[in-house]
């Protein structure tokens, strides 16, 4: 079993390194790594975010009840409002509010399913955004 979720984790992250980006203005190459003997993984993200837009991923992260997924990022301007979070499987936004042009949280998945990376810009001009998904 923990050799079948090892395997499946890896697929995702293959298929991620070819199409892990946001359907916002993309401002770099999406990452996505294994580390050896560790069943996480890691995504490295940047991106322009338009006033006022929801920006997801187009990949999902498949992960199971327990799980946790950290988010670490930065976003400039400072002043944004900036929400960070997971889509669930039943389609509904969970977001987090950044503060003070950063956000480092860990938010625990409480049913097994594909969750997909979300940041809502809540304010009026772009923002730039960078940073790294763990899960």
């Amino acid at each position: 079993m923990r050799f079948r979720r090892f395997l499946c984790v890896m697929f995702s992250c293959l298929i991620a390194v070819s199409c892990f980006g946001f359907q916002a203005k993309a401002a770099g190459a999406e990452v996505c790594v294994v580390y050896p003997n560790a069943e996480r993984a890691s995504g490295r993200f940047s991106v322009e975010i338009p006033g006022n837009t929801l920006a997801v991923t187009s990949s999902d992260l498949p992960l199971e009840a327990g799980e946790s997924v950290t988010i670490n990022a930065v976003y400039s301007p400072q002043s944004a409002s900036v929400d960070f979070g997971l889509i669930a499987p039943d389609g509904l936004f969970y977001p987090l509010r950044a503060a003070n042009g950063s956000f480092n949280k860990t938010i625990a998945i409480g049913q097994r399913g594909n969750y997909t990376l979300a940041i809502r810009n809540n304010s009026d001009l772009e923002i730039s955004v960078s940073g790294f998904v763990n899960y």
